[in-house]
Parts: C-alpha cells; structure tokens; sequence
C-alpha cells in the first residue's frame, strides 16, 4: 500500500484562494469505513465554501463555530450561516460531521458578577483569584447556560465532536499559590494533601459537573477539554505548579487531550526540550492510566514577531512528527492556529498556500494514512522500548533508542497478528538509516526520513521482513517550507 500525497503547481499567474488551493489539491485518499474520528480546527471561523470543501474532501468535520447563544439566535433565519451549516449537517450526517466549540460563560462579565463571594478568594494585593472551593452551583449554572445553545443546534442537526476551549474559572497554582495559601477555607479543605492533588481534584471536580451535563445533552459526540496535559511531568522541579494531574483530569475528557504548539514551551523537533519527548511523557502516563488512544491539540506555529521566520515550522518535519504522534496512539486533533492572517482567512493569498492551511493539509494526509493503518492503533500496542523516559524515569520511554538522538523509532505491535508497525522520523532533517532492535521481530534497519517512514513488518521464515507504507510522499506545495 502507498499512501499518496500531493504536490501542489506555483506556476498559476494570479494570488488564490485558500478554497482554491484546496480544490486545486490531489485529496488525501482514506480508507472507505474507518472509524477515526474526524479532525477539528480552533481558530477564527473560517469562510462556509472553506468548511464544506475540508468536511467533503479532507478528512474535518463540519464547523459551526461557537455555540454562543447570540449564534444559536441565527438559526430561526434560514439564509444565516448557522443554519445553513445545520442544514448542510442535517442533510448528509455521515459526510458532514459537525463540530462545535462551546461556549464559555465564564468569559461573560454579566455572568461573573452574579456569582456568590465564596467564588473567589484574593491575595494580599486585593486581586481576586477563583477560588478551589468556589460553590458548584457556579458550575451548575454554567453548565446551564453552555446547554441550551446546544439543544437548539441538536434539534437541527446531529452533532459530532464538541470542543471545549477551557482556560477558564481555577486555575493552577503558580498563578494564585499566594491568595490560597492565605484562605482559611482553601487550607482546611486541602489538610494534609499536596496542594498538587488537592488543586487537581478541585479541578476535575467542576470541570465534571460542565462535562457530565453536556453528555447528557448531546449524547453520543465525541467531548474534548483543553487539556488533560501530561507534557511536563518530571521536566523540571516544580513542573506541577503550571499543570494538572492527568489521573485527576483523565475524565474530563472523552480521549486525551494533549497540546503541544511549535516554540510554545518547547525546542521545536530537537533538543533538550522537543516537541516528541513531550508528547511521549504524556502518552507514558496515559497508558499507565489504560488510556491508549488520544486526540491532541496541534500547531506548526503562527505570526510571532520575536520568533520571525523561525515561527514557522517546517512542514516535511511536522509531518514525521505527527506520524510518531499517531503511531504512539493519536486517532485525531485539532488543528490550532492563534493569529489572524494579514487579509484575512478568505483573502487573496499569493501563489502558495497560507502556512496556517498547509498546516492543516499536512494532519489530513496524515489523519488518511492512518485510516488505513486503523487496527494497528485500535487493536495494537506501543512497545515500550528498553529505557525509562528521559524526565518521567518511573514510566518507559515508548521509543527504541538509535546511536543518535534525532533518529526517533516508534514500535506498535498488533496483538492478533505477528505483525509490527514501525515509524521512523529523522528529526533534525537529515535522511538516513536507523537501525534498530525489536522485540519479538529482530533487528530491522530502515530509512527515516524528515517526513516520517511508515512500515509494516512481519516474521517470514523466521527472518524480519517490512514494506515501506508511505513511501510515495510530497508536500503542500514545491520548495516546501
């Protein structure tokens, strides 16, 4: 099997369109019958011709946008958006799956001032803190609110995947360690425990009550909270004030919920501090936890002035990126992006596409080579590897180590066939063999390239044999980034 990617002409004469560079596109080929999820994107809401044509052909749900009530309000007009993508998802539910962001009441000053004073606690400067012993009728009212605009979407149109942007109400402990240490009521309430365990079980508490009414509302789609984390565990000594712990927050969301963004806390593919040694701490601490499988959020970067050019990360290697990312048990994500392009998501934009779309052709091929490697994921196991990781020394690596460190090998074994699946990922961008030794199959030495190599491998006559699954692979346009 080759999964075939795409390559994009430069010679057109006039600026394009992102719907044009789309329609324009070879389409990322998905096995007929896959079950993965499909992906999702967070930003600003993108043009309806834009939507259709990623829900159609490349792998994204349908997106509504923010179930905000003053959106929800369009819906009685049938020529406003809203309804028209309602009308869309209606009619087609199985081509056009729709997602929704949620609402989220907490950023309505309205909704702030009508809450009791037990909600908040503040520290000697006066500055007010939420507090983690804030009353959860402030939940349930919220939980009220972010409903109803919910049903009124659900009585037009099944819904697929609701995200929830999170980053509201408690927070972690470095950002208001002062003002709880000095709450009578926070302290008691705590007693014994760290504050770690006592902050996360607050957390995961309120986040429960928003999370279990939105199931019941929308039974059946797929829920995702910003985020589980795991990413940090172990990097640095006080990693747990700017995190949560994963075994608290795992209900909230229906998959794991990761998000790592490219330079954002990270060294970018290589480093001390790269991009996969994160996601692997947290897939580690996952599994632990019996959840294999995960829907991150993901970023090949965005406008920083401070960063210039360097923001943007190049697209062959967040490709290999992401096919480690998937191997390691990643069914989807959502794919970030947190600047407004100069002119606009629908403006002219040049002879290339926008790095924000690339971004997201770059998951979609992705997200398609996996389809067809679906029972590997849903039906195999990351091999540990022979090493702890290298900050969470209690839990394993999920990596095979090379004689360099930026050969990266991942190893999933099927567990109903002697059959391995093998990706190798040569991050710093320099194609060559890694060489390797597998338990069970032997040692295999494959290409690993700046875009990723997917094998699969079996046991023939005792000896290891595997084909190459990616090998005919481009990028979004020529001279790629």
């Amino acid at each position: 099997m080759a999964i075939v990617a795409f390559c994009l002409s430069t010679a057109a004469l006039h600026a394009k369109t992102p719907l044009e560079f789309l329609r324009e596109a070879s389409k990322p080929q998905f096995r007929d019958g896959h079950t993965l999820p499909p992906l999702t994107r967070r930003g600003w809401t993108l043009p309806f011709e834009v939507r259709v044509e990623l829900a159609e052909h490349w792998g994204y749900a349908l997106e509504f946008g923010e179930a905000h009530p003053a959106a929800v309000a369009q819906l009685d007009d049938p020529d406003s958006l809203p309804s028209r993508i309602c009308a869309l998802a209606a009619s087609n539910p199985a081509r056009y799956r729709l997602f929704v962001l949620l609402h989220r009441p907490f950023y309505d000053k309205r909704f702030l001032e009508g809450l009791p004073p037990e909600t908040w606690c503040y520290d000697a400067e006066g500055r007010k803190f939420w507090s983690p012993e804030a009353p959860d009728e402030v939940f349930e009212r919220a939980a009220r609110i972010v409903i109803e605009p919910l049903k009124k979407i659900l009585a037009r149109s099944p819904i697929a995947v609701i995200l929830n942007g999170g980053e509201y109400a408690l927070t972690v402990y470095g950002f208001a360690a002062k003002a709880w240490e000095r709450d009578e009521r926070v302290t008691k309430a705590k007693g014994d425990r760290s504050w770690f365990d006592y902050l996360s079980e607050r957390k995961a508490h309120q986040e429960l009550i928003i999370a279990h009414a939105v199931r019941k509302a929308v039974p059946g789609a797929l829920y995702i909270y910003y985020h589980t984390e795991a990413t940090h565990r172990n990097r640095y000594p006080t990693w747990w004030h700017w995190s949560y712990d994963y075994r608290r927050l795992r209900l909230v969301s229906d998959l794991p919920s990761s998000s790592i963004y490219s330079l954002h806390f990270n060294s970018g593919f290589t480093g001390d501090n790269d991009m996969l040694t994160q996601a692997l701490n947290a897939v580690a601490q996952q599994i632990e936890c019996g959840d294999p499988l995960s829907y991150n959020w993901v970023n090949a970067g965005w406008e920083r002035k401070e960063l210039g050019e360097r923001a943007f990360a190049d697209l062959a290697l967040y490709m290999g990126y992401l096919k480690c990312y998937y191997t390691a048990g990643m069914i989807g994500g959502i794919a970030g992006y947190f600047a407004y392009p100069k002119g606009g998501f629908n403006g002219d934009v040049g002879h290339q596409p926008p790095h924000w779309l690339q971004q997201m052709m770059v998951l979609s091929y992705v997200h398609a080579l996996f389809s067809h490697l679906e029972d590997f994921l849903r039906d195999g196991t990351l091999l540990p590897g022979p090493n702890r990781h290298r900050w969470s020394k209690d839990l394993p690596a999920y990596e095979f180590p090379t004689e360099e460190p930026n050969l990266r090998v991942l190893v999933r074994k099927h567990r109903r066939r002697q059959e391995w699946l093998i990706t190798a990922w040569a991050a710093d961008g320099k194609e060559r063999k890694a060489s390797v030794s597998i338990p069970g199959l032997g040692r295999v030495e494959v290409l690993a390239r700046p875009c990723g190599s997917v094998y699969r491998a079996i046991l023939q006559d005792g000896r290891p044999r595997w084909t190459q699954v990616d090998e005919r692979v481009v990028y979004p346009v020529e001279g790629h980034r």
